[in-house]
């Protein structure tokens, strides 16, 4: 039979080895993407009740479900090799998403892609040995798997061929045949069915402002390497240049006398003074901080404010001479890391918090300027979901410690920083289990009184007594040297406590402005420089704002710039 041309057959048996192929790909896309739900069942779905988890997974999987039909037939009409190198390169993710979650914590993302890209070969092998039982039970894994596959495809083509024989034999057209992806009454259904709770979904990331339409595609892995690809070339190329303006700035310095051997800053986060126990808060949630206090070794400012109610905001300003309401971007203005270099500080950057991604860029840019940096981990987008504890900064502080005690090092001065997880929300993935030492029946006040909300403010709490705890973990690292250590938390929390509202971000709000701020001394300094320590404790009341910190760090270290103003500091007499 010939229509238009086009022997009727032989269209039919194309379409039918298509939509074949569809299904085929269709499956193999939704097992391939599981670990997707793996990521939000255990980074937000375990922080929700039971129903809301169940709709977090249930959105979840349509989106998979949805992409991958649509990613299916869409390829069903491209070439056979474009087909197969989709289908192998989401198994290949599969299995880098479950190493990455088995050992990482979260599915490849653009951190761990910039962290890959950025190996070189010496490192990679290293890696490959550290690594090397994992990653050969992968690689075991993965064979087995593949030869399954093909074993079950090879038995498939064969039972498919002789019923494809027969039916063509008693003269049955290929249309009828139901093994076709959208010849059976029920596929069809299904298939309509799916793309409408898919075109329901995407409708509601249209009206959710944390959702976008431009994630989608994330929900895939296949989508989201692209997607991680674009976000690493995007970031590289912008790093660079902030890199290259920093650069080249040049750093005059107008006066020396920094005489401190060392110096520790302890930037915290999402820490409110208010639910302190050094000022005045009810529960015991800084034992640590609260002796050193009675003990005559710390000074607590009382009425340090934060510029801003977000840390990207307050990160550029904290560092830099860049303030609230100044022109121009932060990066034009001159940044405390090459002044302290320039001076012969030796300087380093310890963080728990996230190396690259939209909330690290900052971050991870003050940490080149310094003379070392360290990370806890390369996640580009957990920093409200991971449970890594602050606990795990430590051993980084204790390497950059020990590298003092090298020969050509023991006369150095040192500045370095350690920036916390401190008590972000998910407030109980801050703390282990071993701090959870407030409950919901310790909870007094507040603008919510129900137990869930009482629940919350414990788990704020338990988050704020494990900062006491790493904050004096830091403390201990350096007690018997002539040394300062400054915790400042970037912005504050409200947590039910004027209002019913849990979080930050609200300029607006006084008590996501009031910080903590404390400058722990030990014994020799207090001995070896007596001035600092009156200014330090004449400065206790001052009202002052943390974005003119960079003027207050080159008061204490007594090193002036043509940027440096002296009625900015702290420390003002």
């Amino acid at each position: 039979m010939d229509l238009n041309g086009i022997h009727l057959t032989v269209w039919l048996r194309r379409i039918v080895t298509r939509a074949r192929f569809a299904r085929g790909l269709f499956l193999w896309l939704c097992l391939t993407n599981v670990t997707q739900l793996v990521q939000l069942y255990l980074y937000e779905g375990l922080s929700l009740p039971l129903e809301g988890m169940a709709l977090l997974l249930l959105e979840g999987l349509l989106r998979v479900a949805g992409l991958s039909l649509l990613l299916a037939l869409l390829c069903s009409l491209l070439p056979r090799f474009v087909r197969r190198g989709v289908a192998v390169l989401s198994g290949l993710l599969f299995l880098v998403d479950v190493f990455s979650l088995t050992h990482y914590h979260n599915v490849l993302d653009a951190g761990l892609l910039q962290v890959i890209l950025a190996t070189n070969t010496q490192e990679a092998v290293e890696y490959m040995v550290t690594q090397g039982s994992d990653i050969l039970s992968m690689l075991a894994l993965a064979s087995f798997l593949t030869g399954a596959f093909l074993l079950y495809r090879r038995m498939y083509r064969r039972k498919h061929t002789a019923g494809q024989r027969r039916l063509l034999g008693n003269g049955r057209p290929l249309l009828l045949r139901r093994q076709a992806f959208f010849a059976g009454r029920g596929t069809r259904v299904f298939s309509l069915v799916l793309l409408a709770l898919f075109a329901g979904s995407v409708c509601h990331a249209f009206a959710d402002p944390e959702d976008s339409v431009e994630k989608l595609p994330r929900h895939l892995s296949v989508g989201r390497l692209v997607a991680n690809l674009k976000q690493s070339y995007d970031e590289n190329r912008s790093t660079a240049y902030i890199d290259y303006a920093l650069a080249s700035q040049l750093v005059e310095i107008l006066e020396d006398r920094h005489d401190i051997p060392k110096v520790i800053f302890v930037l915290g986060e999402s820490t409110s003074r208010h639910h302190m126990q050094l000022y005045g808060y009810n529960l015991p949630t800084t034992p640590n901080l609260s002796r050193r206090e009675q003990a005559g070794e710390l000074t607590a400012f009382s009425s340090v404010t934060s510029p801003h109610a977000g840390t990207m905001a307050v990160m550029r300003t904290l560092f830099s001479f860049y303030d609230k309401g100044a022109a121009g971007m932060w990066y034009d203005y001159g940044n405390l890391f090459d002044i302290l270099r320039a001076a012969g500080i030796h300087t380093a950057w310890l963080s728990n918090q996230e190396s690259s991604g939209f909330y690290g860029s900052i971050g991870r840019t003050l940490a080149s300027r310094c003379d070392e940096q360290a990370f806890t981990s390369h996640l580009s987008h957990t920093i409200d979901l991971s449970e890594r504890y602050d606990e795990e900064v430590l051993p980084l502080l204790d390497d950059a410690l020990a590298g003092d005690s090298r020969t050509e090092m023991a006369t150095q001065s040192d500045f370095f920083v350690v920036h916390l997880m401190g008590a972000h929300e998910d407030f109980k993935r801050r703390y282990p289990a071993s701090f959870a030492r407030f409950t919901a029946a310790d909870e007094t006040g507040g603008a919510k009184e129900d137990a869930a909300s009482r629940q919350i403010r414990a788990e704020y709490d338990n988050a704020v007594l494990y900062d006491d705890h790493i904050v004096d973990a830091i403390i201990q690292r350096v007690e018997d040297q002539d040394a300062v250590v400054i915790f400042l938390s970037d912005h504050g929390e409200e947590v039910n406590d004027v209002r019913e509202l849990v979080g930050h971000g609200d300029e607006s709000s006084s008590w996501q402005h009031d910080v903590p701020m404390v400058i722990w001394t030990s014994t020799k300094f207090r001995a070896n420089h007596a001035e600092d320590v009156r200014r330090i404790q004449v400065a206790k009341d001052h009202a002052w704002q943390s974005d003119e910190m960079v003027h207050t760090v080159l008061d204490l270290l007594k090193i002036c710039v043509p940027q440096y103003e002296k009625e900015k500091s702290l420390l003002l007499d």
